[in-house]
């Protein structure tokens, strides 16, 4: 579903005018977009935003792969601040590395690196960007390629023809009752009535994605 969709969806179900066009842009730019259509195009992000933190969708996750440098330990994500690595590996020798603490890549600095194949990764500061950064240890000799498996959130919908990645049901029903709260005209009634069905939705929602990964905590010896 698209973003204009997604708000059109909260307004039949408060009752308001829909969008009828896509509009250009970012949508806070745009004169044919009204204000309160505007308010609930920032709810609907809200909630996706929501939707996104309660669990490790599959539709979220991405591969970021980084090349080693001989003698450089310290390389960028280039994924912003928010995401989960789920695994990282050496795709040269299939080796999984592990994450580790500042600390402990603090106790192998000194007096001198370490210097090998990386088994571990550490975060180490962001750059100009706000992306952040990993130290690697032991520092590499070699050039390979490491790979990163993430979760990363979607970012927030300006665009009306952006598609929307996580479940459509609880983040429009989740959108439904911050808008009639954000209203306060019910006293809290339908607003509780509607979280609980987004609720709901949303269990369902995690239930099915949850199926598809439930080998993930399986060990294997090869």
């Amino acid at each position: 579903m698209t973003y204009r969709e997604l708000i059109n969806e909260v307004l039949i179900r408060l009752r308001e005018d829909t969008i009828l066009t896509d509009w250009s842009g970012n949508i806070n730019d745009s004169s044919t977009v009204s204000d309160y259509q505007k308010v609930i195009g920032s709810i609907v992000n809200d909630a996706k935003r929501s939707v996104e933190n309660y669990h490790d969708w599959l539709v979220l996750r991405e591969t970021v792969d980084i090349s080693t440098v001989a003698g450089t330990k310290n390389y960028n994500l280039s994924s912003g601040q928010e995401f989960k690595i789920v695994d990282a590996i050496n795709n040269t020798t299939a080796t999984q590395l592990v994450q580790v603490s500042r600390s402990y890549l603090n106790s192998v600095k000194y007096p001198t690196d370490t210097t090998g194949e990386p088994h571990y990764y550490g975060f180490n500061g962001a750059d100009s960007s706000n992306n952040l950064k990993i130290d690697l240890s032991p520092v590499p000799i070699n050039a390979e390629t490491i790979s990163f498996d993430i979760i990363k959130a979607q970012s927030d919908l300006s665009l009306a023809a952006t598609t929307l990645k996580v479940p459509t049901k609880p983040v429009v029903l989740h959108a439904w009752a911050r808008a009639i709260a954000e209203r306060g005209e019910d006293g809290g009634t339908q607003s509780s009535i509607a979280a609980e069905e987004a609720n709901q939705a949303l269990k369902q929602a995690i239930m099915l994605d949850s199926g598809n990964t439930q080998y993930e905590t399986d060990w294997y010896i090869k």
